[in-house]
């Protein structure tokens, strides 16, 4: 259940994930997960893990996000037990992403092979919402990130995306908001 519209300066949670591919119903999986809490302007608590994962890590993969067959084995961790924890960080609260379908696909995904209730929280997209407020020649996150100046760290890695989505978020948010006055 998506719910678009206004957006509130309430309680959000910024998600990322990195996975093995594209396709959470053809196998593919979460291998990196992170989460950052905003109320109104200010960053909040953090979750973040990397995940266990069966699949098979491409190059290309590896290529894009950085992470390592060897660092899964070494600090990933049970999706079951990522998964629980990921749920209740994120609780009630409105669930904010770049391309937020891609990332709630994937949680929904991994939540009912384990046979958990799916969240349906209200989701708000940067990337809807960039291609609504700008005039771009693209939208990724790292081009409407340039747009705004916003400095990137490591990009395609779940926590500095995270933190760049934040930022994000909040100049479109501050964007509309300067619209309707």
């Amino acid at each position: 259940m998506k719910k678009q519209g206004a957006i509130s300066p309430n309680e959000h949670v910024i998600v990322d994930v990195e996975t093995t591919g594209f396709y959470p119903g053809q196998g593919d999986e979460i291998i990196e997960v992170a989460a950052q809490r905003i109320v109104g302007q200010e960053a909040g608590d953090t979750y973040t893990s990397l995940v266990l994962t069966s699949r098979t890590l491409t190059p290309e993969g590896i290529a894009v996000h950085g992470i390592s067959p060897e660092l899964l084995e070494r600090e990933g961790r049970p999706i079951e037990a990522v998964m629980d924890e990921l749920v209740r960080f994120i609780g009630r609260a409105a669930i904010v992403g770049h391309n937020i379908a891609f990332d709630m696909g994937f949680i929904n995904a991994h939540l009912a092979r384990l046979g958990r209730s799916l969240l349906a929280n209200e989701t708000v997209d940067t990337l809807e919402w960039a291609r609504r407020l700008l005039i771009l020649p693209g939208y990724s996150l790292d081009k409407v990130a340039r747009y705004f100046k916003i400095p990137q760290a490591v990009a395609h890695r779940a926590l500095p995306d995270v933190e760049t989505t934040r930022e994000v978020f909040l100049k479109l948010r501050e964007r509309s908001q300067s619209l309707v006055r």
